[in-house]
C-alpha cells in the first residue's frame, strides 16, 4: 500500500553493506586533520594496518582498531575516523579521513590530603602533555607535609613503546617520609624507578634507591637506633591484578585480587638491602537485597631477609620495608601503626619536652609477617541527601596480626605464634566515599589486643585508602 501511495521504500544500507563488504578494494589515501603537535610518525605507525586492508569489511575493522589505539594514547579529546569512496578514476578504492582534537598541553593540579598516619600534606603537580609530539607526558610533582614529609618527583610517561601495548614510566625522585611521631625515624630516599605497564593485568617495576634512616627526635628506642644509617636498595617487583568489580568505589558485586612480589638485592654489592617480599590481597562484594551489601577483604604478607640481613637477627629487615598494622583502613580499634611489635623509647629530658612534641612512649617497629581480615554489612541511609552523595553505614568485624620473621633465639615465627598474636575489633560507623579513599567515622570496641598495643576504643575517625 505504501508503494501505491507513491512513497519510496527506505534505502537499506545494512543490506547493501552485506552485499559489498567482501568486495576487493584498495585504500587510495589516509588523511589526518587536527594534528597540531603530534608527530606524523605516530599516525603512520598506528594507521599502517589501514593501508593494507583489502576488503571493505577489513577496512572497517582496521579503522575501529586504529581509533581504539589513538584513544589509548590519552592525548586526544576526540578521534573521528571516516571512510568514503575513492576518486572516480580509481574505482574500487576508498579514502580514509582521521580527524583529531588534541588535549591541552599544560596541566596544573593541586590539593590537600591527610595520610592514614594523620599527617596533612599539600600537593602541586605540573604536567606537559604531548609537548614534543611523541605522545609523552612529563610531570613534576611537589608534596609538602605539615611535619617533615616532603617529596619531589620528575616522571616521564611514554605510552605504547615500540607500538605495542606497553607503557613505560620513568621516575627520578627525592622523598622524605616522616615517621617520628609513630616510630622515631625519618627516611630520606633518592633514586630512580622504571615501570612497565601492559594492556593486561601485570606490572613490572625496577627501582634503585639510596636511603637514609635518621632519628630527628633523639629519643629513638634501641631497635630503631640499630636501623639508623644509609643503605642501597636495588629491587624488581611484579604485580598481577584482576578486577571484576562492578565499580571501584563501594562495589556491590564482584571481586578484586592482587598479588605482588618483590626481590631486593639485584646487583653485586653484598652490602645492599636484600629480601624477598610477597603480598596477596583480595576483596569481594555481594548485594543480597536492595540497600544492603556484604563486603569482605583479606591481606596476607610475608618478607624474608636474605644475605647479611638474615645473619643479623637483631637488625633484621629494614624498617622502611616492613608491614605495619593499625588504624582506619588497616585494623580499626587501634591507633595508626598501633598493633604489632614495639619498643620503648628513651625518656625525654623534661616533661615539657614530651608534651610539646606530643610523642608516644613506644616506637612501632612493624613486622615481616602480616595477616589482615575485614568483613562488614553496608546499609544505605534513609535520608536521601546522604544517599545522593554516596554515604552509607556499616557494621564491621576487623582482625589482624603482625610478627617479625625471626623471633627469640633466632627461630622463625610459627603458625601457633601467629594465631596467638591475633587482634580483633568490632564497630559501627558512617563511611564517606571519596576518589582517594573513604573517610570513616566509627565507634569501635576492641575484642582482643596484646601488651604494648595502642588501643582506640570509642570514636575513631580516619581515611581508609587500602582495600579494607
Amino acid at each position: 500500500m505504501a508503494d501505491q501511495a507513491g512513497q519510496k521504500k527506505p534505502y537499506d544500507y545494512q543490506e547493501r553493506y552485506r552485499h559489498v563488504r567482501q568486495k576487493p578494494l584498495s585504500v587510495y589515501s589516509v588523511e589526518v586533520k587536527g594534528d597540531e603537535r603530534t608527530r606524523p610518525g605516530l599516525f603512520a605507525r598506528v594507521l599502517d594496518p589501514v593501508y593494507r586492508a583489502s576488503t571493505l569489511d577489513e577496512l572497517r575493522v582496521r579503522c575501529v582498531e586504529a581509533n581504539a589505539v589513538l584513544n589509548s594514547y590519552d592525548i586526544f579529546d576526540r578521534v573521528d575516523i571516516e571512510m568514503d569512496a575513492g576518486p572516480r578514476e580509481h574505482p574500487d578504492s576508498a579514502k580514509v579521513t582521521v580527524e583529531v582534537s588534541e588535549k591541552k598541553k599544560l596541566n596544573l593540579k593541586g590539593g590537600a590530603y591527610v595520610s592514614q598516619q594523620g599527617e596533612g600534606s599539600m600537593e602541586v603537580s605540573v604536567g606537559l602533555n604531548n609537548a614534543l609530539g611523541y605522545a609523552e607526558k612529563l610531570d613534576v610533582e611537589f608534596i609538602k607535609g605539615h611535619e617533615r614529609s616532603n617529596s619531589c618527583t620528575l616522571a616521564w610517561n611514554q605510552p605504547r613503546v615500540g607500538n605495542v601495548d606497553v607503557d613505560v614510566v620513568t621516575r627520578a625522585f627525592q622523598q622524605v617520609s616522616c615517621s617520628k611521631r609513630l616510630s622515631s625515624f625519618d627516611e630520606t630516599a633518592r633514586g630512580i624507578s622504571v615501570t612497565a605497564v601492559g594492556g593486561g593485568p601485570a606490572t613490572v617495576d625496577y627501582s634503585l634507591v639510596w636511603r637514609e634512616i635518621a632519628d630527628p627526635t633523639r629519643l629513638a628506642s634501641k631497635s630503631i637506633r640499630q636501623q639508623l644509617g644509609h643503605s642501597l636498595k636495588s629491587s624488581v617487583s611484579y604485580t598481577y591484578q584482576v578486577d571484576e568489580r562492578d565499580r571501584p568505589v563501594r562495589p556491590g558485586a564482584g571481586y578484586l585480587a592482587r598479588v605482588r612480589s618483590e626481590l631486593a638485592g639485584v646487583g653485586w654489592d653484598p652490602q645492599m638491602t636484600r629480601f624477598l617480599k610477597h603480598e596477596a590481597e583480595v576483596q569481594a562484594a555481594h548485594t543480597p537485597a536492595e540497600g544492603v551489601t556484604f563486603f569482605a577483604s583479606a591481606k596476607l604478607g610475608a618478607m624474608m631477609p636474605l644475605g647479611q640481613n638474615a645473619k643479623d637477627p637483631e637488625k633484621g629487615t629494614c624498617i622502611a620495608d616492613r608491614f605495619f598494622l593499625g588504624g582506619v583502613g588497616s585494623l580499626r580499634g587501634f591507633e595508626p601503626h598501633g598493633a604489632g611489635p614495639s619498643d620503648e623509647r628513651r625518656p625525654p629530658p623534661t616533661k615539657a619536652a614530651a608534651s610539646g612534641e606530643n610523642l608516644i612512649t613506644r616506637d612501632a617497629l612493624g613486622g615481616d609477617v602480616l595477616a589482615q581480615l575485614f568483613a562488614s554489612y553496608q546499609l544505605e541511609p534513609e535520608w536521601s541527601k546522604l544517599r545522593d552523595i554516596g554515604v552509607y553505614g556499616h557494621f564491621f568485624v576487623n582482625a589482624g596480626t603482625l610478627m617479625p620473621w625471626i623471633t627469640g633465639e633466632r627461630k622463625r615465627v610459627s603458625g601457633r605464634e601467629l594465631a596467638d598474636s591475633f587482634r580483633a575489633s568490632v564497630g559501627v560507623g558512617l563511611v564517606f566515599p571519596l576518589p582517594v579513599g573513604n573517610i570513616e567515622v566509627n565507634y569501635c570496641h576492641t575484642l582482643r589486643s596484646r601488651p604494648g598495643d595502642r588501643v582506640k576504643n570509642g570514636l575513631q575517625i580516619g581515611l581508609a585508602t587500602a582495600l579494607a
